[in-house]
């Protein structure tokens, strides 16, 4: 089986997988369901990928490949109680677009609608595709382990900062200035960065995975150019001392990147 064959294979299973989702949220009438599990269909899509790897004899599952996937098995599993504001501000047009297309009943136009989500999402995680292929030697480079450094150190930002919300989700008229959020204004976004950028390296040890560089560009420009702006956009419209706020702290590193 090519790399093509398998990926073809994984991006119709990812892609049927969203439908699913989307339509037992449709019945339930219920956005709130494709906002939570919108990383499930990449979740399911791990064991499969790696069952073709072993049914059909493509390459030995490698010590690299388990721990990369074991590191995206629990940022998946905890995507689905965190992140949602993030996910609203991702999935707004789509719902939008798929409210007026339920209205009008445009069955094409929905189904053209999920695919590019679906494949926008695939493209994102092709770093972990590209290990579940071909995983190279099971043996770890120093690569490798800086990589799973860069993983665990990215989903402890998440975690710290996760915590920090919970702490002050009882006072929401304040923004959140403590913890992480006392030296960046995004370390959530932060995080999720340095956790697939930590996969990415790990996948530069897989053969032939420069391809799956694209993904870690693609989710880049989606953190840095989609959700960053709309972002702050929203908090500067929902909280008064936003800018000040924005005027003494950075947006990502301790340098006054702006």
């Amino acid at each position: 089986m090519s790399n093509f064959e398998f990926l073809i294979i994984l991006f119709i299973f990812n892609f049927s997988s969203f439908l699913i989702i989307f339509f037992r949220s449709l019945l339930k009438k219920s956005p709130r369901l494709l906002i939570k599990y919108l990383f499930l269909p990449i979740l399911l899509t791990l064991p499969l990928s790696l069952f073709l790897q072993s049914n059909l004899s493509i390459s030995d599952i490698s010590s690299r490949q388990l721990i990369a996937n074991i590191l995206i098995l629990f940022w998946c599993l905890k995507s689905f109680s965190t992140y949602n504001s993030l996910k609203k501000i991702l999935l707004n047009d789509l719902l939008d677009g798929l409210r007026e297309s339920i209205l009008r009943k445009e069955f094409l136009k929905i189904i053209w609608s999920l695919l590019k989500v679906s494949s926008i999402q695939f493209i994102c995680f092709s770093s972990l595709f590209s290990i579940n292929y071909l995983s190279g030697y099971s043996e770890l480079k120093i690569l490798d382990i800086l990589g799973i450094f860069v993983c665990i150190f990215g989903i402890i930002i998440e975690l710290l900062s996760e915590r920090e919300l919970k702490v002050s989700s009882n006072n929401k008229s304040k923004i959140v200035t403590t913890g992480p959020w006392s030296f960046v204004r995004h370390p959530n976004l932060v995080g999720i960065f340095f956790v697939f950028l930590g996969v990415q390296m790990l996948a530069l040890n897989a053969v032939g995975s420069d391809w799956s560089l694209l993904g870690l560009f693609f989710l880049s420009f989606i953190i840095f150019k989609g959700l960053l702006p709309k972002t702050e956009n929203n908090l500067n419209l929902k909280y008064s001392e936003y800018s000040k706020y924005m005027e003494t702290v950075p947006k990502f590193f301790t340098l006054k990147l702006k």
